[in-house]
């Protein structure tokens, strides 16, 4: 059986959502689109898919803790598995500041949804 991208009713984050190598890291980080926050930048590029694809980048020195790391990538993960129907073909890239760790996940989650409405409405991403 394959995954397809948008299948209906499929609720798992699979490797088909995400971005795993590093040219197409690459191509995120060349002229985005970036949504700024006091915590994280939210890149946004337009792929050839049409579907979305995740990508995070959350260092040691902005999340100190395994712990923390592990909660923010868990949430944002879930936040996008929940939204991806939205977001059509974009690559995205959550890269992490300082202070991330601090915010609460109802906070970020609250965060992440305004994220997902702006992506949605993109028209030159």
């Amino acid at each position: 059986m394959t995954a397809g991208p948008l299948r209906a009713g499929r609720r798992r984050f699979t490797r088909c959502d995400r971005l795993t190598r590093e040219e197409e890291f690459r191509r995120v980080f060349d002229r985005p689109r970036r949504l700024n926050h006091d915590a994280w930048v939210t890149l946004v590029k337009a792929n050839e898919l049409c579907y979305p694809r995740l990508g995070l980048a959350i260092s040691r020195k902005s999340v100190p803790t395994a712990v923390a790391r592990n909660r923010v990538k868990r949430v944002v993960r879930e936040s996008f598995r929940l939204n991806r129907h939205r977001l059509g073909g974009f690559d995205i890239v959550i890269l992490a500041r300082r202070g991330l760790a601090r915010r609460e996940s109802r906070a970020l989650r609250e965060a992440l949804e305004q994220d997902w409405t702006t992506i949605e409405r993109c028209k030159d991403c």
